[in-house]
């Protein structure tokens, strides 16, 4: 039997008619998937629209969920260009109780291995704790290159506690634990989750968390059992909701289904649009086809 897996769920943001975070659909999105049994919330990440955000706002989604510090783990995301920014929003996080940091890599400015590896010694030194290391290149366009000399310094120093692995190559999980076996690998492609697993990876945080953590949940149970009739066609057809959405926008796409399912989750901020109702009906009938547990 593998070890549990930590199920944390990348929150979106949602904003009122006034296009301010609405604390009271926050809530209610938290309070449901604690229902689901998830073990946790990835705040102000990629889904949740972290750089349409300002400072202040996201240092206020920080606030709101520590008051679920008690009750589950949350992990503020800081990421920004600036060193000073980051700083700033993981003490505001670390102020409000919550422990765990994570940060994308700065990016724009073409920044050398050194200078990204500086800029989480600085922010670990900042906040006196290790952080976790936000590998999304698709969207930084930096890669964790576990090969160069400043990034394997990096990750033995101990400043980096996790990576959030939103990578298509499931190898470098083994690349990562062999400078560092002491590094939590969290998956962040739902796609790739039984590669991950295979990799034995400690969990995943997920975007569609938000809203079909049961069937994920099951595709655990199932990997974990001995019979595994049901394993791939749940992971397919799981993987085929994702990459409707991520043809559509996810973060309108996940914000969509939400309302469906109760929660008025709004729409998303520009430069990001919202749905259009042609979007809508293909999103209605990949989950009729494909969303065994609503």
């Amino acid at each position: 039997m593998i070890a549990k897996k930590e199920m944390i769920s990348a929150s979106v943001s949602i904003y009122d008619e006034n296009n301010r975070i609405c604390d009271s659909a926050m809530t209610k999105l938290w309070e449901k998937n604690l229902k689901e049994g998830v073990d946790g919330f990835f705040i102000a990440g990629s889904v949740g629209e972290c750089f349409l955000l300002t400072v202040e706002e996201r240092i206020h989604l920080f606030e709101l969920a520590s008051r679920y510090v008690d009750r589950t783990k949350i992990y503020a995301h800081v990421g920004a260009i600036s060193t000073d920014t980051a700083i700033e929003m993981a003490r505001a996080a670390r102020s409000c109780g919550i422990t765990n940091i994570a940060s994308t890599p700065p990016f724009y400015f073409s920044f050398s291995t050194k200078e990204i590896a500086n800029y989480y010694y600085d922010l670990a030194v900042a906040i006196n704790s290790p952080v976790l290391y936000y590998d999304i290149p698709s969207s930084t366009h930096e890669d964790l290159n576990t090969l160069d000399p400043e990034i394997r310094e990096l990750l033995k120093s101990g400043v980096i506690s996790a990576v959030k692995h939103t990578n298509l190559q499931s190898y470098r999980i083994k690349c990562i634990k062999a400078i560092n076996p002491n590094i939590k690998i969290m998956g962040g492609f739902e796609s790739r989750m039984i590669p991950m697993l295979n990799y034995n990876c400690d969990g995943f945080i997920g975007s569609t968390f938000n809203f079909m953590l049961p069937q994920y949940q099951n595709v655990i149970k199932m990997y974990n059992s001995r019979v595994r009739p049901n394993l791939y066609k749940t992971i397919t057809d799981s993987t085929e909701i994702l990459q409707t959405l991520l043809k559509f926008g996810l973060p309108a796409s996940v914000k969509y289904i939400l309302t469906r399912q109760g929660i008025d989750a709004g729409t998303v901020r520009r430069p990001l649009l919202p749905l259009d109702n042609a979007a809508k009906n293909k999103i209605d009938n990949i989950l009729k086809q494909k969303l065994i547990y609503e």
